[in-house]
């Protein structure tokens, strides 16, 4: 009888303890979602390293807090992107408009001539706008949208069938080698966004008579490899990390058309895809021209 009511008494104790914990645990997590929802981001739920089923419970709700504070903070440097970006080319612009308006009407200035030229600086901005933009979203994301599996090689016929009438006009040789049978996982308009960037830069800086390699290959990582080689100027060293960041154009590029996201927009579009660029010498000197620039877009290979 004795043993029984020991047995009872221990239960009952038992139940009161389980009770009680779950009680805790089941309030911190309330406490969690209250401070969340009241607008503290940074209120994370305790793990106590029991590994039950409210350590994992805290742990997933710790790791969805933690995608959604990034997430938050980067639509927030988003916007203070966006404005702070295209306040310099849209002054620019309005600069410009002022001159020409002030011109014509003086007598001094074409009025055609001044809205042809507003309206490629407006298209100017709108660019800008739209890599600046997109830069934005995959940062905020943190990872590519709508991923798919993609051919490499496809991509790169796709896009080197664009820019071979480019090289051919500009007299310059362009060729490919693409190695089929590769698998990566991305965004295609986003890869074939930055691909297009690269080669825009090459044929920018590419003089004629010089060349440019488009390459599609597997590395002995396992990676897999977009490289674009060209005989242009090249980047110094001391320049290539720099040159990726956003509206960062070196002294050689002051004379060219742009804004300097080209490569900002590709460094993004490498990291939401788990990958990286990397900018290297190109083959060296062709004449008075070199050492050129090989520009590598790598990505994880999709199993």
């Amino acid at each position: 009888m004795g043993r029984r009511r020991l047995i009872i008494v221990l239960g009952l104790l038992g139940g009161v303890l389980v009770s009680r914990n779950v009680s805790r645990s089941m309030a911190s997590l309330t406490d969690v979602v209250t401070a969340v929802r009241n607008g503290d981001l940074g209120a994370r739920a305790p793990v106590r390293g029991a590994r039950d089923e409210f350590d994992e419970l805290a742990e997933g709700l710790n790791e969805m807090l933690d995608r959604l504070e990034r997430s938050m903070a980067g639509h927030r440097h988003a916007g203070d992107a966006i404005a702070h970006d295209l306040r310099s080319p849209l002054t620019r612009l309005r600069a410009r408009l002022e001159v020409a308006y002030l011109d014509v009407e003086a007598g001094k200035g074409n009025a055609t001539e001044a809205l042809a030229q507003a309206l490629d600086d407006t298209d100017g901005v709108l660019k800008t706008f739209g890599a600046v933009l997109a830069i934005a979203r995959l940062q905020a994301a943190g990872q590519a949208p709508n991923p798919t599996n993609i051919d490499p090689a496809v991509l790169g016929a796709d896009i080197a069938e664009l820019y071979e009438p480019l090289c051919e006009d500009k007299g310059i040789d362009f060729k490919a080698e693409l190695v089929p049978d590769l698998t990566v996982r991305g965004n295609q308009e986003f890869l074939a966004q930055a691909l297009a960037n690269i080669l825009d830069n090459a044929v920018k800086y590419t003089p004629p008579g010089g060349a440019i390699m488009l390459r599609v290959r597997r590395r002995s990582s396992g990676e897999v490899e977009f490289s674009v080689t060209d005989t242009g100027p090249g980047v110094p060293e001391e320049d290539r990390e720099r040159v990726v960041q956003r509206f960062v154009r070196l002294e050689n590029s002051r004379n060219e058309p742009g804004a300097g996201l080209g490569l900002s927009l590709v460094g993004a579009v490498a990291e939401a895809h788990g990958g990286r660029l990397e900018l290297a010498e190109g083959p060296g000197k062709v004449g008075e021209i070199g050492p050129g620039l090989r520009v590598a877009l790598i990505l994880p290979r999709a199993l």
